[in-house]
């Protein structure tokens, strides 16, 4: 019974409807149904059909010989099995493509019903949002602060800092609430460091200089200088580490947060190499001083650029000159950006006085400094008070230090205009010189500024004010109210007196002088950077 048990399992799973037993070669891998309702298409007989039909061709008839009628039904059940294979493979691919199609059209559907909804049938949500006013003020400025001497009288304290003179401070605004502040020199008890004045609740330029006087001893000069914005990345054309002549570097932070400064000083032959010039720590609040000459000496014409991260800095420098021990001048330097043109106004050219042809006067001589970054042209423009134009060019080094002599420059009160195809710095001296002594002076090259300024005056000596217009059309300009014509590409000079004085007009470049006959001083002003202004949060 076992047996008999086995046997009708095995008829039941093996046995088709017609009664014929399946064997292996009629058994596929996908089990699946077919529904056979292709057309029949034309059968391309295989290399086994062929084979057959030749034999039989030769052999004879094919009905009367059994074994080549038993092979020509295995040829056709091979040949059968590969059709149906072949159609449930199509069939297989036919639904996935099916669904595909499907699947793609109600993507495209859904996304065109979409578009296709009426604005009042949408739901459109906004972010809530705030607007955030910045805790800083809206402009601020950095002064140069007291002329400092890096060294004790005595030589025994190479790194005592000692303050000779205080200086004056003007504030121009024409608006807003004014407020000052005082860093502290780093690690300096009792020295007093650089100003730092603020202004907010008003867009126009802010206006901040300083002024001081040296009357002699140690030192002997008069200086005027801009309260500087604060920057990332500034240069200083000007100042000297030869014998006799000491530049102090002064970086002031007036952030809230510690910055990392990199110091780099350019002379005839390029960037000098110096340990310690890099990553030098200046924390919130303070002023960091150094002896330009521990980082380069004996670089006889400086120019230094400062750089930072972290926050913004401050940096001017001051050069004391001393040619045996007589005091030979004070200044302060102003910081510039290097970009592809400059404007230096009130740059004096005295009648010659064949001072420079002494021993270590060589000096004390008007020269226009200029540094190329990347190298290329340059051309220069001298227009005198008379409107005359002498004109030059040449070509720049990057990063060499080149010093033109203007002794060709008729005297008198001439403009500059520098102008190069990539970044440049310029600067110019100017001198005076009598039998009282002899003083300097490092005019910065200015940008070009629109609209309505108070331009802060400071005291100390009688101050001459220059608007030099960068503008190819005429135009008028007023000056403490008054109109003035001011012609393309002219200057105009008029005393101003201590205090401020309003200017008004486009692409103008504004600059203060001082001069009696052995002192000198004076400074650009620099166009207003970007304002600090608000953020929108989205919450």
């Amino acid at each position: 019974m076992a047996v008999t048990g086995r046997d009708d399992a095995r008829e039941d799973a093996s046995t088709p409807e017609d009664g014929l037993p399946l064997d292996d070669s009629q058994q596929f891998d996908d089990p699946s149904p077919i529904d056979d309702v292709a057309e029949p298409r034309e059968h391309e007989p295989t290399a086994a059909e062929r084979s057959v039909e030749a034999e039989a061709e030769a052999s004879g008839d094919i009905a009367s010989d059994v074994a080549l009628t038993d092979r020509e039904a295995a040829a056709n059940d091979a040949a059968e099995t590969s059709r149906r294979a072949a159609r449930r493979d199509i069939a297989r691919w036919s639904l996935r493509a099916l669904a595909g199609v499907a699947a793609a059209a109600l993507g495209v559907g859904a996304v065109l019903g979409a578009n296709a909804l009426p604005p009042t049938a949408r739901v459109q949500a906004e972010a809530p949002t705030t607007h955030v006013q910045p805790a800083s003020p809206l402009q601020s400025r950095v002064c140069a602060g007291p002329a400092l001497r890096v060294g004790s009288s005595d030589g025994q304290d190479a790194l005592a800092i000692a303050s000779l003179a205080e200086p004056s401070v003007a504030v121009g605004s024409l608006g807003g609430q004014i407020d000052r502040s005082s860093l502290v020199v780093e690690s300096q008890q009792g020295v007093v460091g650089s100003a730092a004045i603020s202004q907010r609740g008003e867009a126009s330029t802010l206006s901040a200089t300083q002024s001081l006087t040296l009357p002699g001893g140690e030192a002997r000069g008069f200086a005027a200088s801009e309260c500087a914005e604060t920057s990332l990345d500034q240069w200083l054309v000007g100042g000297s580490t030869r014998t006799g002549r000491q530049s102090v570097l002064t970086i002031a932070n007036a952030a809230l947060v510690s910055a990392s400064v990199d110091v780099t000083v350019f002379g005839a032959d390029g960037p000098v190499e110096a340990v310690g010039s890099s990553g030098i720590s200046v924390r919130p609040g303070t002023e960091v001083v150094l002896d330009l000459a521990a980082l380069a000496p004996g670089v006889a014409d400086a120019v230094v650029r400062v750089t930072s991260v972290g926050a913004p800095v401050a940096a001017h420098l001051q050069q004391t000159t001393t040619r045996g021990l007589e005091p030979g001048g004070f200044d302060i330097v102003d910081p510039v950006q290097a970009l592809t043109g400059a404007v230096l106004p009130g740059v004096e050219i005295p009648a010659p006085t064949g001072v420079g042809t002494q021993p270590d006067f060589d000096d004390a001589v008007p020269v226009l400094r200029l540094l190329s970054v990347d190298g290329g042209p340059v051309r220069l423009a001298f227009r005198s008070e008379d409107g005359s134009t002498i004109e030059s060019e040449g070509q720049l080094q990057p990063g060499l230090v080149t010093d033109f002599p203007l002794d060709e420059i008729p005297p008198g009160t001439t403009t500059i205009r520098v102008d190069a195809d990539g970044p440049v710095v310029a600067g110019a001296r100017a001198v005076a010189s009598s039998a009282e002594g002899v003083d300097f002076d490092w005019i910065s090259g200015g940008q070009p500024r629109s609209g309505a300024s108070s331009i802060a005056v400071p005291g100390g000596l009688p101050a001459l004010l220059h608007v030099a217009s960068a503008s190819e059309a005429d135009q008028e300009i007023t000056v403490g109210g008054v109109p003035v014509l001011l012609p393309a590409g002219g200057v105009h000079e008029q005393a101003v007196a201590e205090g401020a004085v309003e200017v008004t007009g486009d692409d103008i470049v504004v600059a203060v002088t001082y001069r009696d006959a052995s002192r000198v001083g004076g400074f650009t002003a620099s166009p207003q950077g970007p304002t600090a202004q608000g953020v929108t949060v989205v919450h």
